[in-house]
């Protein structure tokens, strides 16, 4: 099976609504602060039962932390969760401002945590930054916050999912090829495989999606780069791996009115493997109302109805 890159718009009936989740009452502020055992938490705001956190713990013999968003839910539900990544040189704080994913977290009744990288940065394998030059262990710290999130919150193990852009999106690939066990839905942008290796041992449900005017994480791939020596291979080679992985048998293409999209077919499990490149996207991450309106797409919207189109096939 052979990708060729693809340019895709987004019309409305592809992209499925978000499933509104049942709202009740949450559990106070205070109940961040006393029921888990990291080092510390610190809860940033608080507002109708909807509490923003800082949690901090000692990993690798450095101080790591995460931001997180817990919306009202009833007592003792088991919560989906996203983990979401920021970009390089980016922060926990920024991309949640920036991404717009709080709100369909609330809609959902699922918790959304931002993982801070060491130097603004992840260890996605060839890149970036800090974290790769220092040899950060990032999927382990990434495992770690998914089981500290669960020791304070009931999480469903069998609903969590990644979304990142660039640096963000490129750790999300090596988490869904080294940890498939626990990451094994993500929606990323401007991303590749740059892990060390990606044979997933479980079939994995992913969306990418990529500009094809951008110049950083180039659609067609670049030998060499700034941001990595060993450069960057095209995004189609990188949906085919985890399509290949997914033994998917054919794939489908469309023409829409922003560009067009790939969606592998025949996939292990059902899952869905799909490529979406947007004509007029550079490297950014479109969120909200004005990049739909632009780029053909909103990020914050389609991470959620992506995700929890992938629980309930593999459910």
């Amino acid at each position: 099976m052979r990708l060729h890159p693809v340019i895709v718009g987004t019309p409305a009936k592809r992209v499925l609504a978000v499933i509104a989740a049942v709202v009740a009452l949450a559990a106070p502020a205070a109940w961040f602060a006393t029921s888990a055992q990291p080092d510390s938490v610190r809860v940033v705001s608080s507002s109708a039962g909807r509490v923003t956190s800082v949690v901090s713990f000692s990993f690798g013999g450095r101080t790591r932390s995460y931001r997180m968003f817990a919306p009202p839910a009833t007592s003792g539900t088991r919560r989906a969760l996203l983990v979401a990544l920021h970009p390089l040189r980016g922060s926990a704080a920024a991309f949640e401002r920036d991404s717009g994913l709080d709100a369909g977290a609330e809609a959902a009744g699922a918790v959304v945590v931002y993982p801070e990288g060491l130097g603004h940065s992840w260890d996605a394998g060839t890149c970036c930054g800090y974290a790769v030059r220092h040899h950060v262990d990032d999927v382990r710290f990434l495992v770690r916050v998914v089981a500290d999130v669960s020791r304070r919150l009931p999480i469903d193990p069998s609903r969590v999912a990644l979304t990142g852009f660039s640096n963000g999106a490129l750790m999300s690939y090596r988490l869904v090829c080294e940890r498939p066990d626990l990451f094994h839905v993500a929606a990323i942008v401007a991303g590749d495989v740059v892990g060390p290796r990606c044979n997933p041992a479980r079939p994995i449900a992913l969306l990418h999606v990529h500009g094809a005017r951008d110049g950083l994480i180039p659609l067609s791939g670049i030998a060499t780069s700034g941001l990595d020596p060993s450069g960057f291979p095209p995004a189609a080679a990188s949906v085919e791996r985890i399509a290949v992985a997914d033994g998917c048998t054919a794939a489908s293409t469309g023409s829409l009115s922003y560009g067009f999209d790939w969606t592998a077919t025949g996939c292990d499990d059902n899952e869905t493997v799909e490529l979406i490149t947007l004509t007029a996207l550079g490297h950014h991450y479109p969120a909200g109302a004005s990049d739909r309106a632009r780029y053909g797409l909103d990020m914050s919207q389609l991470t959620w109805s992506f995700a929890q189109t992938a629980w309930t096939a593999s459910g």
